[in-house]
């Protein structure tokens, strides 16, 4: 049966994929759903699954199979049956048996021109050293933007990447740098140990799948800072939780010190979301700082004793935007101009109601809408 349910996972994956799907979830009792343009919906044609299906992916592909789920009760890892599509897999116990989310990832990484990435962060990816970080909600499109931007790196430049991520997503092709991707829990048993490791490669990128904790942004702060580009990501809804975020992972004692060398090293912080484009899709909408003097002195706050990341929106509505920044509330307005978002959806993701409002009635856009 083994075989038989594993090239029936790897249809789906390959259906789902070439529909636009993102994800697949799996439930015996409530059959095959699927996620496409941020809507979660049930495939009909499969309203219950074989509970067998579940199970093969857990035996066959999840970290330490059947044994190591029955004891934690969940479990994760990324997994290649060969087909156009990856997956990287989810799967727990719930009230109503154990349930699979399945991750669709592409064989082929989109290019930042594809992604419409700005010309600035193409430039940042080509720095010598520094951390970089992009930030956002799970799903909204960070390791995509990454593998594009580092993927540019791979192909056009004689270098060395390094990669630590839990679970490996895009596979990156052969280019004319040297790439070693390890996944933690397969390969190494933390990113920290990954990133002392990678230091010893000598690379010219660290990508770090994600900073979880003080371990981990101890170890990417101090590859920045003796020579390496950091990249890495972070749940924050916005460029000041992203920085004060990191710098709450640490005690209170050892935080100015913290703020003083994220001042020095970091490049910068981009916050992405994901929204629904007029005629389906989704369109990214990024806000965009970047470390200069000013931002410094933001982030390491007078006398070092906090950081003045309640200015930052001000700072990247004003004097940023001479420095190539943006903030969420610009980004959304220029996807409303474009014709590729409704104003209302801009304005429903929006961070400052009044900030988008006022951007939006400049354009042309005003707010008709009744309180």
């Amino acid at each position: 049966m083994t075989s038989s349910t594993i090239t029936e996972i790897g249809r789906m994956l390959d259906y789902f994929g070439d529909e636009g799907c993102s994800d697949i979830h799996l439930s015996a009792q409530r059959g095959l759903w699927y996620v496409k343009d941020k809507s979660t919906l049930a495939f009909e044609a499969m309203p219950t699954i074989d509970q067998g299906i579940i199970d093969t992916l857990i035996s066959e592909f999840a970290h330490g199979g059947l044994e190591a789920f029955e004891a934690n009760g969940q479990a994760d890892s990324s997994f290649d049956i060969g087909g156009t599509f990856r997956g990287r897999l989810a799967v727990r116990k719930t009230v109503a048996g154990t349930t699979a989310t399945i991750r669709i990832i592409s064989r082929r990484i989109p290019t930042s021109q594809e992604l419409h990435l700005p010309d600035s962060l193409l430039d940042t990816i080509k720095r010598p050293a520094g951390l970089l970080l992009f930030t956002g909600q799970t799903g909204s499109g960070k390791s995509t933007s990454i593998a594009a931007l580092v993927n540019d790196v791979n192909i056009s430049e004689a270098s060395s990447i390094y990669t630590i991520e839990d679970p490996v997503e895009y596979i990156y092709p052969v280019g004319r740098s040297l790439v070693n991707q390890r996944e933690v829990g397969s390969h190494v048993r933390s990113f920290s140990e990954g990133v002392q490791n990678a230091k010893r490669s000598h690379p010219k990128i660290i990508v770090i799948g994600e900073i979880v904790n003080s371990e981990t942004a101890s170890a990417a702060v101090d590859a920045a800072a003796s020579g390496h580009l950091v990249v890495s990501t972070m749940h924050a809804g916005s460029t000041a939780e992203a920085i004060d975020g990191l710098i709450s992972m640490f005690p209170p004692n050892e935080q100015p010190l913290m703020r003083t060398l994220l001042s020095q090293v970091l490049l910068g912080v981009i916050v992405q979301t994901l929204i629904p484009k007029i005629g389906g899709g989704l369109a990214i909408a990024q806000e965009i700082a970047y470390n200069t003097r000013q931002f410094s002195e933001m982030v390491r706050g007078s006398g070092g004793e906090g950081g003045d990341m309640k200015l930052v929106q001000q700072y990247l509505l004003g004097g940023g935007r001479q420095e190539r920044m943006v903030a969420m509330e610009t980004s959304l307005t220029e996807l409303v101009k474009s014709g590729t978002v409704l104003p209302e959806t801009a304005r429903a993701v929006a961070r400052d109601e009044r900030v988008i409002n006022d951007l939006l009635t400049t354009a042309g856009f005003p707010n008709t809408a009744k309180d």
